[in-house]
């Protein structure tokens, strides 16, 4: 069983997609309640890539990470050399006993980020898991205050 005091080693991370105006490329369903899917109603609102940006972060008990805006696709080689390695190792060597969270996107379950990984301590991340990690949280409470602005 964890108690608060093993929950405040952890240090949760993830990425976040900003787009920059209201279309972010999903298909919206308008139906009833009980009603079944059907593709009349269905509403499409583009097919062209909306402008945006992708920033990863990561919060413990009492600090938090630089923002990293992502300007490139993130692969398996640019996550070490672009997060782990410049960020992620030295904020968990100030943090004793930390314990490094993330989910299983592609690129941190790229094998040269498995084997980087190993330089510390990591918490289990079950695949296909719900994205339930407190900067998803606190992130989307970011984008609707910016939504309401």
């Amino acid at each position: 069983m964890w108690y608060v005091t093993d929950w405040q080693k952890v240090v949760f991370s993830d990425e976040s997609q900003f787009v920059l105006g209201t279309d972010d490329n999903c298909v919206r369903v308008w139906r009833r309640p009980g009603e079944r899917y059907n593709y009349p109603n269905s509403v499409l609102r583009h097919t062209v890539r909306t402008a945006g940006v992708m920033v990863w972060g990561a919060i413990a008990y009492d600090s938090r990470s630089t923002l990293i805006v992502m300007r490139r696709t993130l692969t398996g080689q640019r996550y070490v050399d672009d997060i782990l390695r410049p960020l992620v190792g030295p904020f968990l060597n100030g943090l004793p006993g930390a314990i490094f969270q993330q989910d299983n996107a592609r690129p941190h379950t790229a094998r040269v980020a498995q084997n980087f990984r190993r330089h510390f301590q990591t918490l289990p991340w079950p695949a296909r898991s719900p994205d339930f990690v407190p900067c998803r949280a606190r992130v989307g409470s970011a984008k609707t205050a910016d939504a309401i602005v």
